[in-house]
């Protein structure tokens, strides 16, 4: 991907992102573009792929990993804004701001998506290779859509008669919750069916069958169908052996330069020096962490103090959580040493260093080269320990073993037993914990503590240890029409404006 994708990501970058929305896919005309494979590629590298990038909805700084994780007991941000991640409220600059809220930046490439279906549909290319472009875009807009809803909920998706229509400025309603799981499961299936395995070198990045139904999988948990969740990941773990994946024994090598493209990865993000970086350890490293080379250092985001106490000594996946370190100038950081000093002052007041992904090598500057994982077979294994337990409301050997493919391998752990796990109960907390310190960062942690009913829980006692009011952390547990109000995202101010009373605010905002 990085030679295919980033010959069209070059030109995009000539233009602001809201130029690309209507220079890109509102004034193409169909008559002359597209006409031949290269233009049905480009479409679908800008229309598709442009979205999944570091830079776009996984952008460290405010993409939809980092905005999820803010709002859960892993995360916390020694700039102060720990406050404004974790209210939701309207008007924080996550939610409104055009430039950092998730949902104004990039709902929007719905749409670009099922245009761009209609546009290439006619064009006389191979059956095969129109097939799998067909099928890029399904699991396109079957993964936007995925990451909207886990976010926001049901969403307005315009269908294409609407979109052929601009000047009639119809207002679309958000979907019904029925409606818009079936969009994503829709759009998913009928991508995993002409989807590859796997692709040649140069074309590595592209979706796969594997993309698609791991996100098949996730949206089947999120929505409680275990049976349906259970048969997916039997199939990408046990019953189709073409599926490519194995854990890498290595954990930490996943987030190295030398470690990408490697056996465990399902869908990375792929970042090039020069071309399409991120800024992950700009924004975790400490500025007098001591470092060789020209790295810039910010220091916001830490992993809070009481999660970091939940690792097991000897866990291999602390060895990259920076819970002490010395400066060059002799001053030694630690939780004893900068906690009693108070939040201005204190570095690692808030929490450890989540450092995750390798400094020796592919960061300069601000600009940091490795490749995002965003989903990984080790979350499928455990997702698939997870259904199986769920789905027949006992603990059996084979959940226990999945579990501890990941905990042994990853962890360097010692490997649970079936009496160590024996009722569902103890078997779901330790999955929860076991999957949170294996995907610290990665913005699984939120879908997961809701999943379980400990998303409320969870954020009281971070507020409660964070030492805010008794008021804020009762407000934490507000119920409206059926769900916890924070267990959402509002829709931005701006979208129920434009909306007109069409668009409906979730419940409590």
């Amino acid at each position: 991907m990085k030679k295919t994708i980033y010959s069209i990501a070059s030109v995009l970058l000539l233009m602001t992102s809201c130029e690309l929305e209507q220079v890109t896919y509102n004034e193409i005309n169909p008559d002359i573009f597209p006409q031949s494979a290269s233009d049905v590629e480009a479409l679908v590298n800008a229309s598709v792929y442009y979205v999944f990038q570091p830079w776009s909805i996984f952008n460290p700084a405010a993409g939809y990993q980092t905005t999820s994780e803010m709002v859960t007991d892993y995360a916390e941000n020694s700039w102060g804004w720990t406050t404004v991640y974790n209210t939701y409220e309207a008007n924080d600059w996550h939610i409104d701001d055009p430039g950092r809220c998730v949902y104004t930046n990039w709902v929007k490439y719905l749409s670009s998506m099922i245009l761009a279906e209609d546009r290439i549909k006619d064009v006389d290319i191979p059956e095969d290779l129109m097939a799998r472009y067909m099928a890029e875009i399904k699991c396109g807009k079957g993964f936007l859509a995925y990451i909207m809803y886990d976010m926001y909920g049901p969403i307005p998706i315009p269908d294409l008669e609407t979109l052929k229509n601009p000047v009639a400025q119809i207002i679309v309603p958000r979907l019904s919750e029925e409606a818009m799981q079936e969009f994503i499961e829709t759009n998913l299936i009928q991508a995993a069916e002409d989807l590859p395995y796997t692709y040649e070198e140069a074309d590595y990045g592209r979706f796969t069958k594997g993309l698609a139904k791991t996100l098949l999988m996730k949206l089947y948990m999120m929505t409680g169908r275990w049976d349906d969740a259970e048969t997916v990941g039997r199939e990408i773990v046990f019953d189709d052996p073409m599926y490519p994946y194995e854990l890498v024994q290595d954990y930490n090598s996943l987030f190295s330069l030398s470690g990408e493209r490697n056996s465990e990865v399902i869908y990375s993000s792929v970042a090039k020096a020069g071309i399409i970086t991120h800024q992950y350890i700009a924004h975790v490293l400490p500025s007098d962490y001591p470092t060789a080379g020209d790295i810039t250092k910010w220091g916001g985001f830490k992993i809070s103090w009481p999660v970091y106490w939940t690792f097991e000594e000897g866990d291999k996946r602390l060895d990259r959580i920076i819970a002490e370190y010395t400066t060059e100038g002799g001053v030694t950081h630690n939780y004893d040493n900068d906690r009693p000093l108070g939040p201005g002052s204190g570095v690692l007041y808030y929490g450890a260093v989540p450092l995750k992904y390798d400094l020796s090598s592919g960061t300069v500057g601000t600009e940091c080269e490795i490749d995002m994982p965003i989903y990984r077979y080790a979350d499928v294994l455990t997702l698939l320990a997870e259904a199986i337990v769920r789905n027949g409301d006992a603990v059996t050997q084979e959940a226990v073993d999945l579990l501890n493919q990941v905990r042994t391998t990853h962890g360097g752990l010692t490997a649970y037993t079936l009496s160590d796990l024996s009722t569902v109960t103890v078997f779901l907390d330790k999955l929860l914990e076991e999957r949170g310190h294996e995907f610290y960062y990665e913005g699984i942690r939120r879908s997961d503590l809701i999943r379980h009913g400990k998303f409320i829980e969870a954020a009281q006692s971070k507020a409660q240890w964070a030492g805010q009011t008794q008021d804020a952390i009762d407000k934490i547990a507000t119920f409206t029409d059926g769900r916890y109000k924070y267990e959402r995202f509002p829709i931005p101010t701006s979208v129920i404006n434009e909306g007109k009373g069409i668009i409906t605010q979730n419940p409590g905002f």
